[in-house]
């Protein structure tokens, strides 16, 4: 008996993948690669070496109890050797078996190349398929397809060929194959492609030279839903929205996918078309700005959208994903629910900003910043009761910074939690001191709206508190238009969190924005402050007089206490006194200064009198 060809892998037991539909494919791929269990080839090898040296009738013993299927077959193609392991993987019994054509364990679709193939053998041609591992689809008796991991030999009996082979069932490791993959490239929440399968798609995209869209979604009120109603509610929120994008964006233009938390992301392959980019964009952003029904509440969301084009705006896919990011970040900037795109100049202020943000950090290293205070005076006597803590930068090249100059980039920075922490509790503590000359000192300190993302706010304000012994009624907050607009609500539980610990929260600058009279009534606020814009240029008759005298008014209404910011001259202290308005603040009294200062001009001392000087 003399060997045709082996079908043993290497003897150290090394894994050899390849791809083909059994004996047809002429050294052609034609089937997914998978890896191959280690040690399989080592066994299957070996027995196949049984196989392909003894009798069939000396290899029943052996193949009777392998868990593999063993098949021999011969030139015709007709099977000659069937184990029970082969009866149970294709449910022929032997008698059934023995003596029909392979082709019954061959998918109808592919039996025509594998004849072609037993012909090519038959005719001389050089085995391909023989001496590896392959993996193939088989077919049971029942016509269900399967996938299998074959090894082959061909070997020549008393002078007619023989095949063997060797099969194992591998639908469960290709099952796990296809989970772990769908795990690695698909988002489980959403269904949609993750980040890795999206940035695959780009590059593929890009590598192409395929003009393409990249669009960027950011959902702008999602945290007020997980706050307010539980990571379900935000789960659902988050489905839906995946379904809406689709419906704008489907999968015959474009790739929909989901970039991790509330970003979702749009490629539009072969078109970098700004007209149909606007046209899917608005419909997104409309889609977005519809509410959502979450456990029988209503939500409403909206959403930020930055777009780039390729190959313009980037001709990979790191660069074209960062411009589409600046874009989104202008975007929400803007106050969300806008539509932005990359334009250069968003590449110069994003250099801008990390350039001030690593200066902030060697600030803050370098403890650059100091509190400034303005005295609040009440108008009917003229004493100062209490005091405005302002942020300042000591710049060493700029000199004096005011929070204007840097307070964007702060925010969205890492430092926006210690410093909010560092200026609550020195305030605090020079309020304290203050304490021991005017007993009901007043502090405001302004807040920001990265101050209501972070660590609870109330538990903040409680431990400052307890640190520095500063009596809650004589600390207030001050909140602007933005931060209750911005954050969709997020921050109210919080508000009335610090409300209910007799903390006073004044709505800065009242009466310049859109803010309504149901601001007043949602929020726990305590206090209103009239825009210096509405106090710079008073007289006694004009539309700033009428505004001041109905803040005044409403306030009073309200039952919330009220001061002017602004006042310069002595003229609007005596307007603002005839008003009935009870406090003021600006230049008239004093400028932002120092606390070493303040005390020295205001005589916070034991033996000097609390009443501001005036001009």
């Amino acid at each position: 008996m003399s060997a045709y060809g082996i079908a043993s892998l290497k003897a150290d037991g090394a894994r050899e993948r390849r791809r083909f539909s059994w004996l047809s494919r002429r050294g052609r791929k034609a089937i997914a690669k998978r890896g191959l269990k280690k040690g399989h080839g080592k066994f299957s090898g070996a027995v196949l070496f049984l196989m392909e040296g003894h009798a069939l009738s000396s290899l029943d013993c052996f193949s009777a109890a392998s868990p593999d299927a063993m098949i021999v077959a011969d030139a015709d193609g007709l099977i000659r050797h069937w184990n029970a392991a082969a009866e149970l993987m294709f449910g022929l019994s032997v008698e059934q078996a023995v003596g029909t054509s392979l082709d019954v364990i061959v998918p109808e679709q592919m039996r025509g190349a594998h004849s072609d193939g037993m012909r090519r053998l038959m005719a001389g041609g050089k085995p391909r398929v023989v001496g590896s591992v392959v993996e193939v689809t088989a077919q049971h008796v029942d016509g269900r397809q399967f996938p299998i991991e074959m090894s082959l030999a061909m070997w020549s009996e008393n002078g007619a060929l023989r095949f063997g082979a060797m099969i194992r069932d591998v639908s469960k490791r290709r099952a796990n194959d296809d989970r772990l993959h769908h795990l690695a490239h698909y988002d489980q929440l959403t269904l949609l492609p993750n980040r890795t399968s999206f940035l695959e798609k780009l590059k593929q995209a890009l590598s192409e030279q395929l003009p393409s869209t990249v669009m960027l979604v950011d959902l702008d009120r999602f945290k007020e839903v997980n706050d307010q109603l539980g990571h379900a509610a935000g789960d659902a929120v988050l489905v839906e929205t995946a379904l809406r994008i689709k419906r704008c964006a489907p999968a015959e233009i474009a790739t929909v996918a989901r970039l991790g938390g509330d970003e979702f992301a749009v490629l539009i392959q072969s078109s970098a078309d700004p007209l149909r980019a606007d046209f899917i964009a608005k419909m997104i952003r409309d889609e977005l700005r519809r509410p959502f029904n979450v456990e029988g509440q209503v939500m409403w969301v909206g959403a930020s959208l930055g777009i780039a084009f390729a190959p313009q705006h980037g001709g990979d896919a790191a660069t074209l994903m960062g411009s589409s990011d600046l874009a989104l970040y202008k975007a929400k900037a803007e106050g969300g629910d806008q539509i932005c795109w990359f334009v250069p100049t968003l590449k110069a202020a994003a250099s801008a900003r990390r350039s001030q943000e690593a200066e902030l950090r060697v600030a803050w290293e370098q403890r650059q910043f100091e509190l400034y205070f303005q005295p609040q005076v009440a108008l009917k006597d003229r004493k100062v009761v209490g005091a405005e803590a302002l942020l300042r930068w000591n710049h060493p090249d700029r000199g004096v910074l005011q929070p204007g100059a840097f307070l964007e980039t702060l925010e969205k920075s890492s430092l926006a939690a210690p410093m909010g922490r560092w200026v609550l509790e020195e305030a605090c503590r020079q309020g304290a001191k203050w304490t021991a000359f005017s007993p009901n000192f007043m502090m405001g300190v302004n807040l920001f709206s990265s101050q209501f993302k972070a660590d609870p706010l109330p538990a903040i304000v409680q431990s400052v508190l307890d640190l520095t012994g500063f009596p809650a009624h004589q600390l207030e907050l001050e909140i602007t238009e933005n931060i209750m607009l911005n954050d969709g609500g997020a921050s109210k539980g919080q508000l009335h969190a610090l409300n209910d610990m007799g903390v006073g929260l004044a709505f800065d600058d009242y009466g310049t924005g859109y803010a309504s009279l149901a601001f007043l009534k949602q929020y726990p606020i305590t206090r209103l402050k009239i825009d210096r814009g509405f106090v710079s240029n008073l007289r006694a008759e004009g539309e700033d007089a009428a505004i001041v005298m109905a803040v005044i008014m409403l306030a009073r209404r309200f039952g919330l206490a009220v001061i002017a910011e602004g006042v310069e001259t002595k003229e609007q202290e005596e307007l603002l006194r005839k008003w009935r308005c009870p406090q003021a603040q600006g230049y008239h009294y004093s400028k932002p200064i120092p606390a070493g200062d303040f005390e020295e001009q205001f005589f916070l001392t034991p033996d000097k009198q609390l009443t501001s000087q005036g001009r």
